[in-house]
């Protein structure tokens, strides 16, 4: 039953008992006869005024109703960019704006699932192309052994070296696959503990010491005088190093050099900095580079390798750490890769390891 039938039968409800009373009034004498006939002139009067008024108040919240109706229907149609006009009783009103409230959030709900669903789909793809180049050199490579059309000892260890280049290749992609599962699913737990700064970043420069030493890369290292500490998680904040200094050295020319810089900034955090002199990144591709499905120019990535989720894991676990990752950059003068983080003042150490290490 609609509303405005619900108010019609309340008002004639009402009408009925006022002549009810009028009519037990005339049987029984109560009241004279002309009372009676005034009486019942006014009843019908203001009956008739009654049910005028209730037409024009239901008649908004019937419509308010109706656009509430209407525009459910499009919800379950899956359309949620419309909405409603406010107005009405309070109530109505308090309903309609919750329900454009409801409607905007599952706007951006099924906007951010297409987008994802977009990406999802896109990665996916790259990772086939990703997956298919290695295993395709690698099955060309070992046919040509096993056909045995190498003869020299020479080309055999070349083509034995190529394969194990791809299968590390392909080693690298799916354990950056795996990071990725990990971190988006929540099954990775930080352990925090209290490291100085130089610890790290000497870790990860002698895990990348022989890609140094290959493109002839000079390594610039600025430290403040006193080493601050930092807490996070050794492992994975190494993996951050690593995977943008691998950027760094893979995007350099041989004999360029490479920039780490570490400064404290006020509120007790810190920055780290690593800069290259590569080719830069143009300034459309610079708010993308962090996303898990970016690839910035695909000649490039073929070029130079990799799947371009590094970023995208740095960016993760930087994020974890309650850290900023960005990038600085310009076509043809290099970029410049800035982590802040959140830092604890603790014991400091006068001394840098790194005196070792960049003496030798």
């Amino acid at each position: 039953m609609k509303i405005k039938w619900i108010f019609f039968i309340a008002n004639s409800v009402s009408v009925i008992i006022m002549f009810t009373f009028l009519f037990v009034s005339y049987v029984y004498m109560v009241l004279p006869n002309q009372m009676i006939i005034w009486l019942s002139i006014i009843t019908i009067i203001s009956s008739l005024l009654s049910s005028f008024v209730h037409y024009l108040l239901t008649k908004p919240i019937e419509r308010s109703i109706h656009l509430l109706v209407k525009q459910s229907l499009q919800v379950e149609k899956g359309k949620f960019n419309h909405t409603l006009p406010v107005e009405g009783p309070a109530e109505i009103k308090e309903l309609t704006n919750r329900f454009n409230h409801m409607n905007k959030r599952l706007n951006e709900a099924f906007t951010q699932i297409k987008k994802t669903e977009a990406s999802r789909r896109e990665l996916v793809a790259n990772i086939s192309h990703d997956l298919r180049t290695p295993m395709s050199s690698i099955k060309a490579f070992v046919s040509a052994i096993q056909d045995g059309v190498v003869e020299d000892d020479a080309t055999f260890q070349r083509y034995l070296r190529t394969i194990c280049l791809e299968t590390e290749r392909l080693d690298q992609l799916i354990q950056q696959l795996f990071q990725l599962s990990l971190l988006d699913s929540g099954g990775i737990q930080l352990t925090f503990e209290p490291i100085l700064v130089d610890e790290l970043l000497l870790a990860v420069l002698e895990h990348e010491q022989i890609h140094i030493e290959q493109k002839g890369i000079e390594i610039d290292v600025n430290l403040p005088n006193q080493i601050p500490i930092i807490h996070v998680d050794r492992l994975y904040f190494q993996k951050v190093l690593f995977n943008v200094l691998d950027n760094a050295i893979r995007f350099s020319e041989a004999g360029g050099t490479i920039c780490l810089t570490v400064v404290s900034l006020p509120n007790q955090k810190i920055q780290i900095s690593i800069k290259d002199e590569g080719e830069g990144i143009c300034i459309e591709e610079l708010p993308h580079i962090f996303k898990r499905t970016y690839r910035i120019e695909k000649s490039r990535n073929q070029k130079f390798g990799g799947a371009g989720l590094g970023l995208a894991i740095a960016k993760t676990i930087v994020e974890r750490h309650n850290g900023v990752i960005t990038v600085e950059s310009e076509v043809g003068k290099g970029s410049e890769f800035l982590i802040v983080l959140p830092m604890n003042r603790g014991e400091v150490n006068e001394k840098s390891e790194f005196e070792d290490f960049i003496s030798t």
